[in-house]
């Protein structure tokens, strides 16, 4: 009896196993969207932190670059996609040179700047991974 218990946990770990996200992927491997991409709104609301906090000082006010890197192309160091913007603002990266000051944003204003940097992009959209 106990041999069909223990062969009974092993099948049931095993389904579980299997039943899990698709292509072995890990729960933590599923990537985090900008929930205000295109949002008009959201988007001026990213402006106006984006120019309060000084980002344009060294992105330039259209995100041209300067003494920081450009945001309007398809370019990035540590990689395009949101959720990688995202900790880069937050000063989530201790490789990245962009100063540590924006740990007080909400989330919320995070996505906000980051959906106005998007707005800049002026390069080829077929390459867009965000």
């Amino acid at each position: 009896m106990r041999g069909l218990a223990l062969g009974a946990g092993v099948a049931l770990a095993l389904v579980v196993g299997l039943c899990g996200p698709a292509g072995g992927q890990s729960p933590n491997a599923v990537k985090k969207l900008n929930p205000y991409t295109g949002n008009a709104q959201a988007i001026q609301e990213g402006r106006t932190l984006y120019l309060q906090r000084g980002c344009s000082g060294c992105h330039g006010v259209l995100g041209g670059g300067g003494m920081g890197m450009p945001l309007m192309d398809d370019v990035w160091k540590f990689g395009s996609s949101d959720e990688v913007l995202f900790k880069l603002i937050k000063g989530e990266i201790a490789e990245s040179t962009m100063p540590k000051v924006f740990g007080d944003l909400e989330p919320d204003q995070v996505w906000k700047m980051i959906a106005y940097i998007r707005s800049l992009y002026v390069g080829d959209p077929s390459r867009v991974d965000w």
